[in-house]
């Protein structure tokens, strides 16, 4: 069997620490069953990172980036409407291809794991969703909410669709996706 690229293997690092994260949690999370499922040796995770937390903030500032450039693809596109649609079916497709990842990302994120450079950066992104969703409230395409109430509106579905999918081990039916946002369109549309 040919020997790995530190970059195959640094992506065995990645989906086994995702698994281990969704399935067991953030507080259970070792290197050994890290090493385990990735079927690694111990001493591989050091080649890659500093350490389990510093793993584990990897990962997520690389999925981050991951997520965030996925749903913000779409811009520059100038109809509010249709931008905000692109990103939450970018967002869904997302959650389709990747739910373990969309899983991790939201288990991560409450677990408040970052420093405080990297929760910067974070930041960041969703100042930049943001910024999105207020060119749609300032264009009266969305209705006059506070920028987070409508990114929660958008993602609170996602995550639950995307939680669901991952404990059945069933794909999301694209009716499903559709019929999801036209009642989320609802609930942000002016």
């Amino acid at each position: 069997m040919p020997r790995l690229t530190k970059k195959e293997t640094r992506i065995k690092l990645r989906d086994a620490l995702v698994a281990e994260v969704v399935e067991n949690g953030i507080s259970a999370l070792n290197v050994a069953g890290i090493v385990t499922r990735a079927k690694v040796s111990a001493g591989t995770v050091y080649v890659h990172f500093e350490n389990k937390d510093d793993m584990l903030r990897q990962v997520y500032m690389d999925l981050k980036a991951d997520f965030h450039s996925t749903i913000t693809e779409k811009q520059n596109e100038t109809d509010s409407a249709r931008l905000v649609r692109d990103m939450w079916f970018a967002m869904f497709d997302f959650v389709r291809t990747r739910p373990k990842d969309f899983l991790f990302l939201d288990y991560a994120s409450a677990a408040k794991i970052l420093s405080p450079e990297q929760q910067e950066i974070t930041d960041k992104y969703a100042a930049e969703i943001a910024a999105l969703l207020k060119r749609g409230v300032d264009d009266a395409t969305l209705a006059d909410l506070d920028t987070g109430l409508l990114s929660l509106l958008l993602v609170a579905p996602a995550m639950q669709l995307a939680r669901s999918a991952v404990l059945s081990g069933q794909a999301i039916p694209e009716t499903l996706i559709e019929q999801t946002f036209e009642r989320v369109w609802l609930s942000i549309a002016k």
